[in-house]
């Protein structure tokens, strides 16, 4: 009788944390250069005259508009478009301190959804405890920051058990969605995909739940395990041809098998040269032993690290295969809302492993297909590795470094 390969998941534990920088003004600034339009501060030198004060901005046609008197400064109105000229001839005048535009300051606040700073240490590590263990300030991959640049947009495939198809937080980002198993629903009954699509992409900044760390991704859902957390390599080759023909950018699966396959390894090829970039877990053998698909030369194999930047006991590792690390200790995400087999709490909870890390780094690599560096999956693949953290491990463990979503995303 032959014998059937089947991929199983590690399947485990999660969190997250963070503080989302997001820009609120009233005159609808763009980025921190931006300034008031036609008003400007001018504090004079101590001992000027009112006359002379007078002179000067009769001369630059300003008028004084208010006083912050306590710092002795002036809010002066000037024509539009003149600010900078202005404030260069000012700034030259022997009767003034300085002159300067008046910026406008971006307001900083947590973002409003109910987990995001006390549980999901992954997007930004502010040193919060989780499940008993003190993170490490900044070990994360910084997602707040990286969303002031862009919150993404793209497609994203997850390869997985299916997404809870009632899920109050991630199952309206499903645009598309298609069962390749044995299973008669495309529904999530082992708990599995529904985690890893919050971590993607969970609704953010609706007043619940958990953000996604690529807020404005669309998820597509292809069902590639069974109930049991288990799927044939077909099943998979066939999600990843469906995903690149169907506008995937990213193909996430947080799934692995020890066994090599030329379908499966033409499948990720065929992603490859459509223009996908393909992401997958390295494992959770806490050995170098080799999984696949993560080991393929054009896929992105992904470690686990934990809230203290070190690499997750669990992880598999192995520079020479290895691409990057993600957290994936403790992190926090959906849940389906019905029972299902990994029988965690309804709706949200922790969960652990490389399989958490892969949709940590899927998100980031959708967040650099929204920037000017998203010209290829190659540029994409190549910013996200060239951008990583170089922490503890890096060149032994994984040889890229730890994803940050910041770093990869700035201009």
């Amino acid at each position: 009788m032959k014998k059937l390969f089947i991929v199983s998941i590690g399947v485990l534990a999660i969190l997250l944390a963070g503080l989302l920088n997001v820009f609120s003004s009233s005159a609808k600034a763009q980025d921190h250069n931006h300034h008031v339009p036609g008003q400007i501060l001018i504090k004079f030198k101590d001992g000027v005259s009112s006359a002379e004060q007078d002179n000067v901005l009769k001369n630059n046609r300003a008028q004084v508009i208010s006083k912050l008197d306590a710092l002795g400064v002036l809010v002066v109105e000037i024509p539009q478009t003149a600010e900078e000229k202005i404030v260069t001839a000012l700034s030259r005048n022997p009767h003034v301190e300085y002159a300067e535009l008046d910026y406008i300051a971006e307001a900083f606040f947590v973002p409003n959804d109910t987990y995001f700073t006390n549980k999901q240490w992954g997007l930004e590590n502010t040193g919060q405890t989780i499940q008993g263990s003190t993170g490490t300030v900044d070990a994360d991959i910084d997602g707040s920051t990286a969303w002031e640049t862009t919150q993404g947009g793209v497609k994203v495939a997850i390869l997985d058990t299916g997404i809870d198809q009632d899920h109050e937080d991630v199952s309206a980002k499903v645009i598309l969605q298609r069962n390749f198993t044995d299973s008669p629903t495309i529904d999530d009954l082992y708990g599995h995909g529904t985690h890893v699509g919050g971590i993607v992409a969970a609704i953010t900044q609706n007043n619940l739940g958990v953000a996604g760390s690529c807020p404005n991704c669309q998820l597509m859902n292809g069902k590639v395990l069974n109930d049991s957390g288990s799927g044939a390599y077909s099943w998979i080759a066939n999600g990843i041809t469906w995903a690149a023909d169907s506008g995937a950018k990213v193909i996430n699966m947080s799934l692995g098998g020890s066994v090599k396959s030329g379908t499966l390894e033409r499948a990720v090829n065929y992603a490859w040269n459509k223009g996908v970039v393909v992401v997958a877990a390295a494992g959770n053998s806490a050995n170098p032993s080799k999984t696949y698909p993560g080991a393929y030369i054009n896929v992105i194999a992904v470690a686990a690290t934990n809230n203290k930047d070190q690499k997750a006991s669990f992880s598999s590792y192995g520079a020479k295969w290895v691409d990057v690390a993600a957290p994936g200790e403790n992190i926090f995400s959906t849940f389906p809302n019905h029972p299902y087999r990994i029988n965690k709490s309804l709706g949200y909870d922790f969960g652990s492993g490389t399989s958490m890390a892969t949709p940590m780094t899927s998100g980031v690599a959708a967040l650099i297909w929204s920037t000017p560096y998203g010209t290829s999956a190659t540029t994409v693949r190549s910013r996200l590795e060239s951008t990583a953290d170089k922490i503890a491990g890096t060149g032994t463990y994984w040889s890229a470094g730890r994803i940050n979503a910041a770093h990869a995303v700035a201009p």
